[in-house]
């Protein structure tokens, strides 16, 4: 029988996991959290995480003991986009047979859980890749978010296909818009967290990281409307942002241990 597989990465930021794999509990039939054994980026930069706090979470949350830690060297090529594909093309792997292989990453929230787990299983022709709508947080101030506006980008997130991650969680498959949304917190961190996070994701030489930083910096809660097309990457992707509550904050779990998130945030 069918079921879903869902796969998380752990690095610096695997506090956000928390409220990530929180929001995604119930629906998972299996859970592969991913972690560097040498606690080394993609970019081969070390990082700390408290694995106490990691055994504590999943002891709280995991009453059907689905969750599994699976370490491994996801830091040897040059290229931090190669190691990017290759942490989630070796998860996928271990990934159950027959199963859809789900990524959903550390900073990124489970809006409607249940209506994506119906969706996905019911949809064919499976060789298809199921995308998400991010709704993406830009910036934090304590509890209220800068939101992107409208939200247009989506990402790969579902797949039947293992070991065939091409860049990041793209596999070269067709792609078809799920109903799934995910309250992205790419960007809604300190600035400390925001900076370690360009230095060392998948996409460090796509762009001017000290640049877009210093224009991250420059946003606050009285000029933020004149921010226009701005994305790194593909400035109209990006048209303008808007101010949104939160009902929780992102580095920790949503009502203790990260459940409850559907139907909430950012509409």
């Amino acid at each position: 029988m069918t079921g879903l597989s869902f796969i998380t990465l752990l690095a610096y930021d695997y506090r956000y996991a928390f409220s990530a794999v929180g929001s995604y509990y119930d629906i998972a039939d299996e859970i592969l959290l991913g972690l560097d054994r040498d606690r080394l980026t993609w970019m081969g930069q070390a990082f700390t995480i408290d694995m106490d706090a990691v055994r504590s979470f999943v002891a709280q949350i995991d009453k059907d003991r689905k969750i599994r830690i699976v370490e491994g060297d996801f830091h040897s090529a040059d290229d931090p986009m190669a190691n990017d594909s290759l942490e989630r093309s070796e998860l996928s792997l271990q990934a159950r047979s027959g199963n859809w292989v789900v990524q959903i990453d550390a900073d990124e929230v489970v809006l409607n859980g249940a209506e994506f787990k119906s969706w996905l299983l019911q949809y064919e022709p499976r060789e298809n890749n199921a995308f998400a709508r991010w709704i993406s947080v830009f910036k934090v101030f304590d509890q209220q978010a800068l939101l992107v506006d409208p939200p247009r980008e989506v990402v790969p997130v579902a797949t039947m296909l293992r070991g065939r991650y091409v860049a990041a969680r793209a596999t070269g498959q067709k792609g078809v818009l799920s109903p799934l949304q995910l309250l992205h917190f790419s960007w809604g961190r300190s600035a400390v967290q925001l900076r370690q996070k360009l230095d060392n994701w998948g996409h460090v030489r796509d762009f001017d990281v000290g640049r877009f930083f210093d224009f991250w910096q420059s946003i606050t809660l009285e000029n933020y409307a004149g921010a226009r097309d701005f994305h790194p990457l593909h400035g109209p992707k990006w048209q303008s942002l808007k101010l949104a509550q939160l009902p929780f904050h992102p580095e920790f779990p949503l009502d203790g241990m990260g459940t409850g998130v559907a139907g909430g945030a950012a509409q």
